[in-house]
């Protein structure tokens, strides 16, 4: 008999086996590591949860006050475009969990990924109109920290709605045909949280700071995570072998705790740059 191209091949057959005899212990350790971590972040003593947080994300943010939202009068981690990209990510991939498709397999139809890349178009014209005014070239409008948000935002749902079915492809032995985004209508499904992430992150209220900074570190942390957990999942010939969540998620702490060391690694790095060429840091 033929074997389906997508069935489980006979070494995860043994992985499964052995996690369905479930190892209670790690799911002990793993409760511990998150809790670990949430505990460092908040409570470790020298600095405030805001300043952890824009130390953490420095390495791959300028972080300009120029380009930034201040809610409450605290800038947040990430400027405005970045804020908007990984938010955008984050939202959407809570939207297409929501909405059962968070383990979809299949990409959008073209017109769709045509519509989605008329947003990363967006962005960057976006972002090259806001270089040329700094560098002090013909631009074609003033900058707006609005624009640059909705740029982004239209950035990061088009990265969720992409990656997701090719992670999924990667990680499940299951086949699943859905598709992340099925139809215009499943679009729109995905706008109402990007809009009111928008409208909250516009309204520069004290109230969203915690939320905003905490939702847009979570995605800038699952965009490097599922990168790092491509490599360990193909490392370890475990793809096309999860079954269940519990499975995968000791593979996907060590990928979040080797982006967590990444981006901190990144953020000594500029710091040591800006410092040796005398510029200003953080």
């Amino acid at each position: 008999m033929a074997q389906s191209s997508h069935s489980k091949p006979l070494s995860g057959l043994a992985y499964g086996d052995g996690e369905k005899r479930g190892r209670p212990w790690l799911n002990l350790v793993l409760v511990l590591f998150y809790l670990g971590l949430l505990a460092a972040l908040v409570f470790w003593p020298g600095s405030t949860l805001i300043e952890r947080l824009r130390w953490l994300d420095s390495g791959i943010c300028a972080q300009q006050p120029s380009h930034s939202f201040f809610p409450g009068g605290q800038q947040l981690p990430l400027c405005a475009r970045n804020t908007g990209i990984y938010l955008g990510f984050f939202v959407t991939l809570l939207g297409l969990i929501v909405t059962g498709r968070g383990r979809a397999q299949k990409l959008p139809r073209w017109p769709i990924i045509a519509a989605l890349l008329l947003g990363v178009l967006a962005m960057a014209v976006d972002g090259f109109n806001s270089l040329y005014l700094d560098l002090g070239l013909p631009h074609l409008y003033q900058p707006h920290n609005l624009l640059r948000l909705a740029t982004g935002m239209a950035t990061g749902l088009a990265l969720a709605a992409v990656t997701v079915p090719i992670l999924n492809y990667l990680f499940w032995r299951e086949s699943n045909e859905q598709r992340s985004v099925e139809s215009w209508s499943g679009l729109l499904l995905l706008l109402p949280g990007l809009v009111l992430s928008f409208f909250a992150v516009a309204s520069q209220s004290w109230i969203v700071l915690y939320p905003v900074a905490l939702l847009s570190t979570a995605g800038l942390l699952s965009v490097v995570s599922g990168m790092n957990l491509m490599i360990i999942v193909a490392v370890s010939k475990r793809d096309q072998t999860f079954e269940r969540y519990r499975e995968i998620l000791p593979f996907f702490s060590l990928a979040l705790l080797l982006a967590i060391g990444e981006l901190l690694i990144l953020a000594q790095l500029k710091f040591t740059v800006l410092q040796a060429l005398g510029l200003p840091g953080m």
